[in-house]
């Protein structure tokens, strides 16, 4: 990826957005680099002075610029880069926007049951991924408000498809399908999903266009034998040898201790039984299923991992059943993306804005920040050796190396050697308050966030001073 400001970024990201007016155009690109170099879920709070802060309002709230144009350009951005790849991860998981609204009185939707009462918007995200593990982007973005909260609702399986949530959880996918036949063409896409895409609808389609999937098994589905006979996945499984165990690298999160796991595996190829309950028509699909379950490596307290993964992807070989694993595993990217945009970076559910489109809208903006911070974070952990240019514009770099060095910044720079990604990850980390091993780890994407904003405030002061200058 091209080094970029943190004004280039935006213009790469949004600025090919389809809107009639030029003017607007313009206003998104700088709401977006100003939204990266000081995210905030609040708008006051990323925007110091009134004239900016009015403008961003502005785009916010008119009828001019829709959530789904905005949206549009990010996706095209991420399929461009995604363009270069033989196939991505594309993890799919929905989530919410939870913001607060006392009096009851914007135009939101419900959030949970009607017990919680909390109010805001949901979305069901895609997020790219390359087969390393790095983020490169969400290729879709699927937002709606509901109407009623969520429940328990009678004569559910009355209900078309198309009437019920699961609905935009297709969506989502054949919108990452669409953006990547007309940017990424030769780019096949593996989705990765959680047990809440164990639905028959999305397994019948989850193949679509010759693009891989795995998605978590929540059912012990009825499967049928080659004689006829019907049995159930476990206990078909169960009867399989196990391969060779599998070590996953298993990420530090909340309630999840990081560590090498060890993972038994056994898979095979089974014919799924589906009915569809509102007709009561059966049908099959051929699938091929790994189960992992860790083996002696589980932490006190905490549950062995277990996945019971049904796929397309060839299990000819270990490495092919491996690498069915490792691809799941790279699911837990979303969760990252998730924390960093709602609660760590960007912390968008403090947003104070009163209506979805708006606040779709905002939170799309914030969405492409935190993919950016993700992607800075993880790139410098599995590419360490990569230059620092990669990443970062020349101004970044010196800005970077002032803010880290001070006075003895000048020998760095006059090395003319460009640090590594690495380095300059870590410089950034520690202008945004990093301390090393005391931190428990490696630098994360809020350190780095406070980073990049004393970074662009140096960037900016550097590009005012050669302007003086000249």
């Amino acid at each position: 990826m091209k080094s970029a400001t943190s004004a280039e970024w935006a213009h790469r990201e949004f600025g090919q957005a389809k809107l009639k007016d030029a003017r607007w155009l313009a206003r998104l690109v700088l709401v977006a680099a100003q939204a990266a170099r000081r995210p905030a879920g609040k708008v006051t709070e990323v925007f110091g002075n009134d004239a900016a802060r009015q403008g961003a309002y502005g785009l916010l709230e008119s009828e001019d610029v829709t959530g789904e144009q905005v949206g549009a350009s990010m996706f095209e951005a991420c399929a461009k880069r995604c363009a270069c790849e033989e196939f991505v991860f594309c993890a799919v998981d929905g989530s919410s926007v939870t913001v607060t609204d006392l009096n009851d009185d914007k135009d939101l939707g419900s959030i949970g049951t009607r017990k919680q009462g909390a109010r805001g918007v949901k979305v069901i995200s895609a997020l790219t991924i390359t087969a390393k593990g790095v983020p490169l982007g969400l290729a879709s973005q699927v937002w709606w408000k509901r109407t009623t909260p969520s429940s328990k609702r009678k004569h559910r399986n009355r209900r078309r498809t198309e009437e019920k949530e699961i609905q935009r959880w297709l969506d989502t996918m054949e919108r990452s399908r669409q953006v990547m036949s007309q940017h990424a063409p030769q780019t096949r896409l593996w989705f990765q999903l959680d047990r809440e895409g164990d639905a028959w609808p999305i397994l019948q389609n989850a193949d679509l266009g010759g693009h891989w999937f795995t998605i978590r098994g929540n059912h012990n589905r009825r499967v049928l034998l080659k004689d006829g006979r019907q049995s159930y996945l476990r206990d078909v499984l169960a009867k399989q040898p196990a391969v060779p165990l599998y070590e996953l690298q298993v990420p530090g999160a909340p309630k999840r201790t990081a560590r090498v796991a060890k993972m038994a595996v056994r898979a095979c190829t089974m014919t799924l039984d589906f009915r569809d309950k509102r007709t009561h028509k059966h049908f099959s699909k051929q699938v091929n299923v790994v189960l992992a379950r860790e083996q002696g490596t589980t932490p006190a307290g905490e549950k062995p991992i277990e996945w019971l993964l049904l796929t397309n992807r060839p299990i000819a070989t270990v490495e092919d059943i491996n690498q069915i694993v490792f691809g799941y595993a790279q699911r837990w990217r979303i969760e990252d993306f998730h924390r960093t945009w709602k609660s760590g970076t960007c912390r968008v559910e403090e947003s104070q804005l009163r209506s979805a489109e708006a606040l779709i809208k905002w939170a799309t903006i914030l969405a492409a920040v935190a993919v950016r911070a993700e992607r800075i974070k993880l790139l410098s952990r599995k590419e360490p050796d990569r230059p620092a240019s990669d990443e970062f514009s020349p101004v970044e770099i010196r800005a970077i190396t002032v803010l880290r060095f001070g006075k003895s910044a000048k020998k760095h720079l006059e090395a003319a050697q460009v640090p590594t990604l690495a380095q300059a990850t870590l410089w950034l980390a520690q202008i945004g308050g990093y301390t090393g091993k005391s931190s428990g780890g490696p630098p994360g994407s809020v350190t780095l966030t406070r980073g990049l904003k004393e970074v662009a405030v140096a960037v900016r002061t550097l590009e005012a001073t050669e302007e003086i200058c000249d």
